[in-house]
């Protein structure tokens, strides 16, 4: 069969969909990867086929960065939300972060000519199944107008949905003509130019896939009512050259820090002074590889026992280290838990980064620091622990177990086959 990837123009979004691509087409399947322009390289670089679609999106440009603070700002106060604080807000309140949200991830990330660009491939190429990126409205559109398949791909919780979930209960709960609908609002008119009629019982399936596609273990998850394949996370990095320090034996625990290349590109650094975090722990006797560059600390204020790098594979650094420290991103507690690292999280504002420290801290696989409680001195302390309560080590080895035993892309593909067979064709024109 043949399968369309579709993912907004950020490198970690794409990174999570490329050994799901890869299973496919290793196992007999046509693949191809639709991205806007600014991701093509990164695409081929992966060694899949990559489509151009709409314009360019310039992750890592300054007007981006500033466009996409602004951006993952909305999400956080929505989205992010606790889902105790959404319903309490009420409808209003709920509304209008849902509004907030289906304007940032719609119009910002898949504008009309990225969803035209994508039809028009899709009417050409006639996938069976698209795979979209959870962030990538776009996908759909397209697997309506071609009667393909399609499934959403999630690269964190499930934030997006039960927000959706909220904005339901209580919209049902008003005065039919106050029951505003953004998401149809959006759909309407992107599926009226595919000759499509949008119909309310269509917004679950346009906002969540025929079905979805999730990496996370099952204690991980946003608990949800939706038809899901579980796809364990397996690390890709791009294309990397491994220094040999990366595999010498630490004389000393090795703790990593780092903050994540997304956030870097997107929006800037660590959310609290690192300078204050590396001072803290500059007389400990560990060894801290901090993948950190010039725009995120000035090299005359490293201690003697830290070493920067730029960029690392945390795939191949993670199984010398002994502690992880991060914001709580998807791909870099991933990699932790892959190898039974305990975590240290600074949880970053923009999507579930604080409730996944909150769950590992729950679970006994690590320790959370938001950055309201954050002080050198309580950094230290916590660090201390985790390198030196072995509680921490046993439960994240026990968690890595469980990522070993779950199913791989590969073990997934026969089911997706499946899937694709029951629901190619439907609807389409």
């Amino acid at each position: 069969m043949r399968v369309l990837f579709t993912v907004f123009a950020s490198r970690s979004h794409l990174y999570n969909m490329v050994q799901l691509a890869w299973a496919l087409r290793s196992s007999g399947h046509e693949v191809c990867v639709a991205g806007q322009p600014d991701l093509v390289d990164m695409i081929t670089s992966t060694g899949l086929p990559a489509v151009p679609v709409g314009k360019e999106l310039t992750p890592g440009s300054d007007g981006w960065r500033g466009k996409g603070m602004q951006n993952l700002d909305v999400l956080s106060r929505g989205l992010a939300a606790p889902h105790e604080e959404q319903r309490g807000g009420g409808w209003e309140y709920v509304l209008g972060e849902w509004t907030m949200a289906c304007g940032v991830r719609y119009e910002s990330l898949a504008d009309q000519r990225m969803v035209d660009d994508l039809v028009k491939f899709a009417r050409t190429w006639e996938p069976d199944l698209v795979v979209w990126d959870a962030m990538t409205f776009a996908g759909p559109v397209a697997a309506k107008a071609c009667g393909a398949a399609h499934a959403r791909m999630n690269f964190g919780r499930d934030y997006i949905y039960r927000l959706y979930q909220d904005y339901v209960a209580l919209r049902d709960e008003q005065p039919p003509e106050q029951r505003d609908d953004p998401l149809e609002d959006w759909f309407t008119g992107r599926l009226a130019r595919i000759g499509h009629t949008y119909d309310p019982s269509m917004a679950k399936e346009m906002l969540t896939g025929q079905w979805t596609i999730d990496p996370l273990p099952d204690w991980l998850r946003v608990p949800t009512d939706l038809p899901t394949v579980h796809a364990s996370y397996v690390p890709y990095n791009g294309r990397i050259t491994i220094a040999d320090w990366v595999y010498r034996k630490p004389e000393v625990p090795r703790v990593c820090l780092s903050f994540g290349v997304s956030l870097r590109e997107h929006v800037g650094g660590a959310i609290v002074p690192v300078e204050d975090m590396l001072g803290a722990v500059a007389d400990l006797d560990i060894e801290v590889i901090a993948t950190l560059d010039a725009s995120q600390i000035d090299a005359a204020a490293v201690p003697d026992n830290v070493t920067l790098v730029g960029f690392v594979s945390l795939n191949e650094l993670m199984p010398s280290c002994s502690v992880a420290v991060h914001q709580g991103g998807y791909g870099t507690y991933s990699n932790a838990l892959l190898h039974g690292v305990p975590s240290l999280i600074i949880p970053h504002p923009f999507w579930d980064e604080a409730e996944c420290g909150v769950l590992f801290e729950k679970r006994g696989a690590g320790l959370c620091l938001t950055p309201e409680e954050f002080t050198p001195e309580a950094f230290r302390e916590k660090l201390v622990r985790l390198l030196e309560e072995p509680h921490f080590r046993s439960t994240a080895r026990e968690l890595q177990q469980e990522i070993h035993d779950a199913p791989k892309p590969l073990d997934v593909v026969p089911l997706l086959e499946q899937l694709t067979a029951q629901h190619r064709g439907r609807d389409s024109r």
